[in-house]
């Protein structure tokens, strides 16, 4: 007996120590220190400051694997606060890392700890969280290998893609909100007649002005390189044969990219993390912010085999060369064609100007239900390369295309949108439907000419958050009344795109919302406190598109409240920013200072007339409705009275711009103006004014840009005459 006792305490012992080694191999605590600072960096021929993690743009791949601890310790060497969220990972509220909201800011020269089990696996990506910082590059890439190990590929590689300007992101932003038109003339998408008229869709340009749409473009900010790991052109090492993985990052500030192989389509296999049934693509379009991990096998014969990912407004491009050997390169992706963008309004909503078909919303037959996506129930891919399912085709070949009768067009093969009614994920995703539900409207609005991004035409400064409930079924049904595309990201949560999958719907983080186009999401409510809702592009979300999703009946930390509180906390800061116009022209000066927010405009506009000795001036502060009414009320200056006026301005058909104003002295004046581009270059310009007292008075004008802030300017005053001179803006 006393030897069988011996023999199964040395078993026990031995199964004890064999359990304590296997767990700690799925926990290992993986550590990493990252250093937040400013540096040189030259990506364009010039010098200029950046913001780099561990001296790098970008930062490190932080590597894990499934059930692995991570402790990141985040050291700020900035002289200003700095933050890091890590995109799209499950994770304790706390260390969400969204400055004011879930974690306190990393103060000037103080470190940060954190630290999370990692519940999940895939390719993921860290940035920063406070101002523009992630535009001047704090951003980096997160890979998270699956418990037990991923199949093995030949080669494994992770492309961040990225966009850079030179330009300080304030400005940029400063641009955005004065609306200059220049980033327009910089990419060489200005909209014009003269364009019009080419495209031959003048017709569908008089219909958009009749419905008082703006200019088309699909990208705000005109910028000086698109990156790939930090450089335009860069080559990786792959043997003829080999099978290569691709773990691509969209990381851009506002850049939508195209990506596609000089060998021939590319299959996804994963989609923001999770994995999906392989599906080939040969063009693939991704949002700001997601991630795709996608399958290539490289030519039987060396070669260098480019792969291209190119701006989707097609203003420039970035690639990787895998191999060695002559070039294998993709076929280039036409230029879209911004003004048949009217047309397409009547045929299912658009997924980008000049793409067809557009995205449609695709409703599902049966009952809503939703991706697990609490802390306990992430994506798991372990597994993901086994006994996978035939391939299926994107541009309208396989047996996919046709279950989901999305008719796909030879111009949606040159540029496809987003994949979304092709993913599917590759284990059933619905939640249990005796779960409560809730469901949630949410309007993408905005007002491109004076930059505000708004949910619900409401900023968050101005609304209140949206409530959920833990252990609730949610479902947020998007309508995009905007004409633009935004990448909505939700932290803290996987959610289900509703593309027609049924119970296989694809778990995402990250979706595009297509201009004019509607998409609904649902997810299981099983976190706490309070997550962020945004759109993913830097400068619309700076400008008002966030939202705060709050669980009722959390508590927020005390040191949060505190923080919350403070007049720098930026999460509902309201900045205003100022420009001006001037013309010196040799009859006469105009000029216009302008200070504005989001709903509050300053301004200063005054005329000077050299001969005449005429010259009157007005003071108005304008209260902005929407991107058809704005109140205003003030004084106007001339050299025999000053009255006080208000009154308001109106958008009409045409884009028309109407003023009327009453004297507190009963004196009536109406007023219109227009100005319209030529060219990408020459504008012409008109106004015309009536009151009770002065009768008519008005004037016509060209403009051609010379640069960035001047230009040439010819101009016919009816007080002042006609001249000539200059026109400078700031």
């Amino acid at each position: 007996m006393k030897i069988l006792a011996f023999w199964f305490g040395r078993f026990l012992l031995a199964v004890c120590c064999l359990t304590l080694v296997t767990t700690g191999a799925h926990s290992a605590l993986v550590e990493y220190d990252l250093f937040i600072e400013t540096r040189e960096v030259n990506f364009t021929g010039r010098p200029v400051q950046a913001l780099t993690i561990n001296g790098l743009v970008p930062g490190p791949t932080l590597v894990f694997s499934e059930g692995d601890r991570a402790r990141i310790r985040v050291h700020n060497k900035l002289n200003t606060e700095t933050s890091i969220h890590w995109h799209g990972i499950l994770l304790p509220n706390r260390e969400d890392g969204v400055p004011y909201l879930t974690t306190p800011p990393i103060l000037p020269g103080k470190t940060h700890t954190f630290e999370f089990p990692l519940i999940q696996s895939g390719t993921y990506w860290y940035h920063s969280h406070t101002g523009l910082q992630e535009q001047r590059g704090v951003y980096g890439s997160l890979v998270i290998h699956p418990r037990g190990g991923a199949e093995p590929f030949d080669r494994d590689y992770v492309l961040v893609l990225s966009d850079w300007t030179d330009e300080d992101p304030t400005e940029v932003l400063r641009m955005l909100k004065r609306g200059s038109g220049y980033y327009a003339l910089k990419k060489g998408t200005v909209p014009s007649l003269a364009g019009a008229w080419r495209a031959g869709a003048f017709q569908e340009v008089l219909g958009q002005w009749w419905d008082r749409m703006p200019p088309m473009d699909i990208s705000d900010v005109g910028y000086d390189r698109f990156l790939i790991n930090g450089k335009v052109e860069s080559n990786l090492e792959a043997l003829p044969g080999e099978r290569v993985r691709l773990r691509l990052i969209n990381a851009a500030a506002s850049t939508y990219f195209y990506v596609q192989s000089g060998g021939g389509p590319l299959t996804v296999v994963a989609a923001d993390g999770p994995d999906v049934e392989p599906l080939e693509v040969r063009r693939l379009l991704m949002a700001v912010a997601e991630t795709y991990d996608v399958l290539l096998r490289m030519p039987p014969k060396p070669a260098s085999l480019e792969i291209r990912a190119t701006a989707q407004d097609g203003s420039g491009r970035a690639s990787v060369f895998l191999g060695q050997g002559s070039t294998m390169a993709p076929p280039d992706i036409p230029k879209p064609v911004l003004y048949r963008w009217h047309s397409q309004m009547g045929h299912g909503g658009p997924g980008s100007p000049g793409e067809a078909p557009p995205i449609i919303r695709i409703h599902e037959t049966e009952r809503p239900g939703a991706a697990a996506s609490g802390r306990h129930s992430g994506p798991d891919a372990a597994g993901a390369e086994k006994d996978q399912p035939p391939v299926v085709h994107l541009a309208g070949h396989g047996h996919h295309a046709a279950e989901t009768t999305l008719a796909v067009s030879e111009p949606a093969q040159e540029r496809p949108p987003a994949p979304y009614a092709y993913l599917r994920a590759r284990t059933r995703t619905a939640l249990d439907p005796a779960r409560p539900g809730r469901r949630i409207d949410l309007r993408a609005t905005g007002d491109m000419e004076r930059y505000v991004w708004t949910f619900n035409d409401r900023t968050l400064r101005e609304s209140d958050v949206i409530l959920i409930r833990k252990g609730e079924n949610v479902r947020i049904d998007f309508v995009n009344d905007t004409m633009m595309h935004h990448p909505i990201h939700l932290h803290g949560h996987f959610f289900r795109v509703l593309n027609g999958q049924g119970d296989q719907a694809p778990l995402k983080h990250t979706f595009d919302l297509p201009p004019l186009a509607a998409q609904s999401i649902e997810f299981q409510a099983d976190e706490e406190k309070d997550w962020l809702l945004h759109c993913h592009i830097l400068y619309h979300m700076e400008a008002g598109m966030h939202q705060i999703v709050h669980y009722e009946g959390s508590v927020v930390d005390p040191d949060l409240v505190e923080y919350r509180s403070r007049e720098s906390n930026h999460l509902r800061h309201d900045p205003w920013y100022a420009w001006f116009d001037f013309s010196l022209l040799s009859q006469m000066s105009e000029g216009r200072l302008t200070a504005a927010n989001t709903r509050n405009t300053l301004s200063l506009h005054w005329e000077n007339g050299w001969e005449t000795g005429a010259n009157e001036a007005e003071v108005l502060y304008s209260r902005y409705v929407n991107r058809f009414f704005s109140a205003f009320a003030g004084a106007h200056f001339t050299r025999e009275e000053t009255v006080g006026v208000f009154g308001f301005d109106l958008l009409l058909p045409l884009l028309l711009r109407s003023r009327v104003w009453v004297t507190h002295e009963g004196v009536l004046r109406l007023g219109l103006e227009r100005e319209l581009q030529v060219t990408d270059r020459l504008s012409l310009f008109g106004e015309v004014r009536y009151d009770t007292e002065e009768i008519w008075k008005g004037s016509v004008g060209a403009r051609w840009r010379l640069s960035r802030r001047f230009f040439l300017e010819a101009r016919y005053h009816s007080e002042y005459g006609l001249g000539a001179g200059l026109f400078l803006t700031y």
